[in-house]
């Protein structure tokens, strides 16, 4: 049974209406010159490398990549060609994507920070015939990596031309620094140019993502897919040229690349920042209008402010300033934390207006301190097969400042954006009925919609329920239209009883705790008997403070002992059957995606064991001496 308690065109074929009407063009490089003939000289990207600013304005970044195109079409590609980009975000990144494009080429983008096996892995399924690369890659991988005719060496030449480090000029003739690219155009590459037609339905980028099923397949995500997530987008939210965006997150993944996009289709400037420590510096030089990142950034803000805060003397005030903000929103609804935390703001640049939160599931408490603070941190929930954004939470100035609306919506992932179609349907498979109990698995439809798996015909018939894509996703979607993810519907436990657990909730609430580094929630056989399992990878510094704190030694029986009771201490508020009934202790990280650092549960093991010793000296005792 399918149900759709919400839709946003009663009638006609997915986004109809949306590309009738659009004001964005429906490929990329029609994008470019329609945002190069509006903002001209204003300055689109900029980067901040060795103390200098790079800048590129909307006029050289069309330009450049014209240039580009025409010497990768002088180096051989042919229209469909696969290139692969593996680097970080910055200027080459953008010249070397967009010319990509205009060549009518299929961009591969792939994490840098990914091990050289997983790089060459992924190349040579995508059959890509030239790799852009940095420095820092090149040198974890072999002699053409993956099978590539050549290597083009992002970020070198840009203002001083040709200075390559010195071991790949000597070592490596078939790597060819950024800026020569270009040189090798020739009248006929730039007549090939000319006459290359882009279309719409054309595939623009590959994006591999190994999600938490372990299984790595590319998304071919065409022209029309990112150009109506962007039209999508400007319906939705409000981003002009007057905005100004530090971008953190890496562009392989498409949360960030969808803003990188849409900032250039808006008009707006966009500051590229690679290095997490730097993120306050850039924050008070660019002083963005709007931030993005992923749960674990913000996260991370809030405690660097907190601690900032107790390291200065003022741990007391900032906490007793938090209550008085929190005392007057809820009886009157007024926002003051403006006004109390004005310092924050200005550390964090003075101008932002919000922030938007992506990529995994934001902990209502870590929202609720941004809203304190004064600074709306909002959330979005997409998924790459989407190009990525489905829906987001508005921004709404008067019910920020003056109701306690985004108190009230801490959770949702708010609605779909307009031109996107979401529905519930059943999951027989876990007894899951939207009519009875109001949840299904939601699905999506619209021209944001995928192209399909990468030569896998059998994988994109999987993902389909006929014209809708299936996210995996369990949610609900309330009167307003605002979608609640629940859960992801192959994780659900279903008791022998019949009851069903959601490992996400479990997870969302224990993850609250200091004392739990990873930790996942598993359906567990014991007896003959489905049960709930937990495994907990124990923080070493905090479990450590707790066990010396009681006097009890460092051994693994104290160790579980601490674990088992701060479980205890969360399960009080759960219902009999969501309870947990067996701990598996591990002295070693879970297994994460790159990137988002979701737990893989595919290659979780069946049994742990815990050593004290090598708890100790593992990788997260090793990051903790290491230090910022």
């Amino acid at each position: 049974m399918v149900i759709n308690p919400f839709r946003t065109r009663p009638n006609g074929a997915p986004g109809d209406a949306l590309l009738a009407t659009s004001m964005t063009p429906p490929t990329i490089p029609l994008l470019l010159a329609d945002a190069r003939a509006r903002f001209g000289d204003k300055v689109a990207y900029q980067q901040k490398t060795e103390g200098e600013w790079q800048r590129l304005t909307y006029e050289a970044t069309y330009a450049r990549a014209q240039d580009f195109a025409a010497g990768l079409i002088a180096m051989g590609i042919r229209k469909g060609d696969r290139v692969a980009i593996v680097s970080e975000n910055g200027l080459s990144w953008a010249v070397g994507y967009f010319g990509i494009s205009m060549a009518g080429a299929i961009a591969v983008p792939l994490y840098y920070e990914l091990r050289a096996g997983e790089i060459e892995e992924m190349v040579r399924r995508s059959g890509a015939k030239l790799m852009i690369a940095s420095a820092r890659v090149l040198e974890k991988l072999g002699d053409r990596p993956g099978g590539v005719e050549r290597v083009i060496l992002a970020g070198v030449g840009e203002g001083r031309p040709g200075q390559a480090p010195g071991f790949l000029r000597r070592a490596r003739p078939d790597v060819l620094p950024f800026d020569h690219v270009a040189n090798l155009a020739t009248d006929e590459s730039r007549a090939e140019l000319a006459r290359r037609r882009v279309e719409p339905d054309d595939v623009a980028s590959i994006v591999f993502t190994s999600g938490t099923s372990g299984g790595m397949k590319g998304v071919m995500l065409s022209h029309r897919n990112f150009t109506a997530n962007i039209e999508q987008i400007r319906r939705t939210i409000t981003l002009d040229e007057r905005d100004r965006i530090v971008l953190v997150l890496p562009t392989h993944h498409a949360f960030p690349f969808i803003i990188f996009l849409a900032a250039f289709a808006f008009g707006g400037e966009l500051t590229f920042e690679n290095d997490l420590l730097r993120i306050r510096d850039r924050l008070q030089e660019v002083k963005p209008t709007v931030f993005l990142g992923m749960p674990a950034l913000f996260e991370q803000m809030f405690r660097t402010i907190q601690r900032r805060a107790e390291g200065e003397g003022r741990g007391e005030m900032f906490a007793r300033g938090l209550r008085v903000v929190d005392v007057a929103k809820r009886r009157t609804g007024v926002n003051l934390g403006r006004l109390v935390f004005r310092e924050v703001h200005q550390l964090l640049g003075g101008q932002l207006r919000w922030a938007l939160s992506g990529g995994a599931a934001l902990k209502p408490e870590v929202a609720r301190n941004f809203l304190l603070l004064g600074l709306p941190l909002l959330q979005g929930w997409g998924l790459t097969e989407a190009s990525p954004v489905v829906a987001t939470q508005r921004w709404l100035p008067r019910k920020f400042l003056f109701t306690n609306y985004y108190e009230e919506h801490l959770g949702t992932v708010g609605q779909p954006l307009e031109g996107v179609e979401v529905r519930l349907i059943d999951v027989p498979e876990k007894e899951i009925y939207v009519h009875l109990h109001g949840e299904g698995e939601l699905v999506v439809r619209g021209p944001n919609v995928f192209a399909g798996y990468w030569q896998s015909p059998e994988e994109t018939a999987a993902a389909k329920a006929g014209a809708w894509l299936k996210t995996g996703d369990l949610g609900r979607i309330d009167d307003e239209g605002n979608i609640w993810i629940t859960g992801r519907s192959k994780y659900v436990i279903v008791l022998d009883s019949g009851e069903k657990v959601v490992p996400d909730e479990l997870e969302e609430r224990f993850g609250r705790s200091e004392l739990f580094q990873d930790v996942c929630v598993l359906a567990r056989r014991q007896r003959n008997k489905t049960q709930v399992g937990v495994i907990v990878y124990p923080n070493v510094e905090t479990a450590q403070a707790r066990l010396k704190e009681r006097g009890l030694p460092l051994d693994e029986g104290s160790v579980r002992k601490v674990v088992q009771e701060e479980l205890d201490g969360f399960m009080r508020e759960l219902a009999p059957y969501k309870r947990v009934t067996e701990l598996l202790l591990t002295d070693q990280p879970l297994p994460k995606t790159a990137g988002l650092q979701k737990v893989i549960r595919e290659q979780l093991r069946d049994s742990y064991s815990f050593d004290v010793k090598r708890w100790l000296h593992g990788p997260a005792a090793d990051a903790h001496a290491a230090g910022p």
